[in-house]
């Protein structure tokens, strides 16, 4: 891969798009990388470019460098669905760079997606964004996909420069990568003040799955304002439970740290603006609840399986860069206790949110399958999946969404729940 310098962005005041139609009625909307200025919650200016992970390298650098775009697609009904992708994480040398060398395969692959195309075109993604699918409770609301190509669970607004260990990426020469996921939000949520519907919606829910999940849940106080206080707002976070390592915490929530997150988080929610002190053990319980407190008449939903492989994979991944293991290829050696780890914690959390505050609720299924709502790892599992308690998971969500008859209950599968050979 060659050299290459960093792109110079003009200013720009006002956010242009250019929209194309797609199937499924799926409009993409085109977003410029200009800098453009934007008035956030805490009334200050904040000035962001949106773009994905390498859009600022030519076509000779040999990583996928597309500009940042965005999709939408109109329904018959005044409510809204605004869905954030998922698709990794990165936060060091090894996760950013090194691992961009692994091959996609069922065993393996790079820890962060930095491409705008590929597993981010929601005509193909089904589940929750199928509106053909008439046992879909979603399937006449306008639709908001928001695409995740920077490794920075829709939080960041930074340049960071990485230089990959291994010597495969660059000759071992520093790369910048974009982490630029909260401007590419951020331009979204520009677009959604602006839309001649919104003042008139009337439910909206925000979602996400795996690291859109954890962009969701931080993100919500930012969609929340810009709605009527008439309006019902809900959060749907699937496959994101926050198991993470203290290392990792410090790191990405640090000042100046590679996100950039003091930038980002709407510190004044009085939860997020101390995140970066939290212990491991109580870090996601601590977030979401304070969260759930600050907006007690919006509902929380939370699904995830019981022993979801690639969340256990990415707390193995935390612990085994926390030990300056940069080899990529040791990271898939899961031991049977990180898998226990990290299935007790994520129990301990949800049990503990669903505790303290009324307004939250979760769904527990059976297995090791990662993310539920999306057809991103298996087939139609949003309208099969009904291991936790005989409930399928597109009417548990239909609960969310609807009338609350009948409630919307914690649900958790039985037994062993599934669980892998713990040997």
């Amino acid at each position: 891969m060659s050299k290459f310098n960093q792109m110079i962005f003009s200013l720009g005041l006002m956010l242009l798009v250019i929209p194309r139609v797609y199937a499924g009625n799926w409009q993409k909307i085109e977003v410029p990388e200009t800098v453009m200025t934007i008035m956030d919650d805490d009334n200050n200016y904040k000035d962001i470019r949106p773009g994905c992970a390498f859009s600022h390298l030519s076509d000779e650098a040999g990583l996928p460098n597309k500009p940042f775009h965005f999709y939408y697609r109109k329904g018959s009904v005044s409510k809204t669905l605004i869905y954030l992708n998922g698709g990794g994480g990165c936060w060091n040398d090894a996760t950013c760079l090194t691992s961009l060398a692994l091959p996609v395969t069922p065993t393996t692959r790079p820890a962060y997606n930095p491409s705008i195309e590929d597993e981010n075109n929601p005509a193909v993604l089904g589940g929750i964004m199928d509106a053909t699918r008439a046992d879909n409770p979603l399937k006449d609301w306008n639709m908001i996909f928001v695409p995740y190509c920077t490794g920075d669970v829709h939080i960041g607004s930074q340049d960071s420069i990485y230089t990959d260990p291994s010597g495969t990426i660059n000759a071992g020469q520093p790369v910048l990568v974009q982490h630029r996921g909260f401007d590419n939000f951020m331009a979204v949520r520009e677009w959604l003040k602006n839309s001649s519907d919104r003042t008139s919606t009337k439910q909206v829910l925000v979602a996400g799955s795996s690291a859109g999940a954890y962009g969701a849940l931080m993100n919500f106080s930012r969609i929340h304002s810009i709605y009527p206080t008439t309006t019902k707002i809900s959060l749907l976070a699937d496959g994101g439970i926050g198991n993470f390592t203290d290392s990792f915490i410090k790191k990405v929530f640090r000042p100046n740290g590679p996100w950039k997150t003091e930038n980002t988080l709407a510190t004044w929610i009085p939860v997020i603006k101390n995140i970066g002190s939290y212990h491991a053990l109580n870090f996601f319980a601590t977030l979401a609840t304070g969260i759930e407190h600050h907006f007690t008449k919006s509902k929380f939903a939370y699904v995830t399986t019981a022993w979801d492989s690639v969340q256990i994979l990415f707390l193995n991944i935390m612990r085994k860069t926390d030990q300056g293991i940069d080899d990529p290829n040791q990271w898939f050696n899961v031991t049977p206790a990180t898998a226990l780890e990290w299935n007790l914690r994520m129990l301990l959390t949800l049990n503990a949110n669903a505790l303290l505050n009324s307004n939250a609720k979760y769904y527990i299924g059976a297995g090791t399958n990662h993310v539920e709502l999306l057809d991103a790892f298996t087939e139609n599992v949003f309208f099969t999946e009904k291991s936790a308690g005989g409930v399928y998971l597109k009417d548990w969500v239909n609960r969310l969404v609807g009338h609350n008859t009948p409630p919307l209950v914690n649900l958790m599968c039985s037994g062993s729940c599934g669980a892998p050979p713990l040997h």
